[in-house]
């Protein structure tokens, strides 16, 4: 049974990486699987050369990796690579607040949006739905690191979040353990930080959050808590 259904022949590799990434992220493609270029081409009723391109972008956002011998095949995450991104987002993230606080981000119009923004992930039909709850969160810190006008860092944290999206698929993160209400409250203490100009507290705020997040994954990897401790 085909997994994709056909794009024209004007499609871009940017468009057929679209469609893959998606597949990969919500499980369709598993970690592991081969990326047979000839295969997509059919599915997509495109030439290989938009395969191709498509897989080469993949490989960039480290969601595809090539191998000598076996070509293109679904990364398989591991709980490594999972504290890699987060370090860089811990990292990244506070050298945002910092710049967020400075700025006084808090008058700014934008920070009306971060708001809006984390007013979506209250309701109640996201909270009961881990997917749905993920994406939000992300779009909360999105706009919130968005204040702090510093294109180059929001673009190196944004390439980080469908890592994140697929490492919550592949590893079978359900969240279970999570108190959504205290996610919530954090990212609330956080704007209201950079609200009040205390850079502190924000960088503080969102080092829990992280934390949080992580101990997430490493109850899958048991043997990762005591890399956290």
């Amino acid at each position: 049974m085909s997994v994709f259904t056909p794009i024209a022949s004007e499609s871009t590799g940017d468009l057929l990486a679209d469609s893959i990434r998606a597949a990969i992220i919500d499980g369709r493609i598993a970690p592991g699987e081969r990326l047979i270029e000839m295969d997509l081409a059919a599915q997509f009723e495109t030439s290989r050369a938009p395969v191709r391109e498509a897989i080469r972008l993949l490989s960039a956002e480290r969601l595809v990796q090539l191998r000598r011998n076996r070509g293109a095949v679904v990364v398989t995450p591991t709980i490594e690579d999972v504290l890699e991104v987060y370090a860089m987002r811990l990292s990244l993230g506070g050298i945002a607040l910092a710049r967020a606080v400075e700025i006084q981000a808090g008058q700014l119009q934008e920070f009306a949006t971060a708001r809006a923004t984390l007013g979506h992930m209250k309701d109640p039909a996201v909270r009961s739905d881990p997917v749905a709850m993920v994406d939000a969160d992300l779009a909360v810190q999105s706009a919130t690191f968005a204040l702090s006008q510093l294109p180059r860092i929001c673009s190196a944290l944004s390439r980080t979040e469908n890592e994140i999206r697929f490492f919550v698929t592949a590893l079978g993160i359900t969240y279970d353990t999570l108190d959504r209400q205290a996610q919530i409250e954090r990212h609330e203490r956080v704007l209201d930080a950079i609200e009040a100009g205390d850079a502190e507290a924000a960088i503080a705020t969102w080092g829990t959050h992280i934390q949080r997040t992580i101990n997430e994954f490493t109850q899958i990897n048991p043997a990762a808590q005591g890399e956290q401790s």
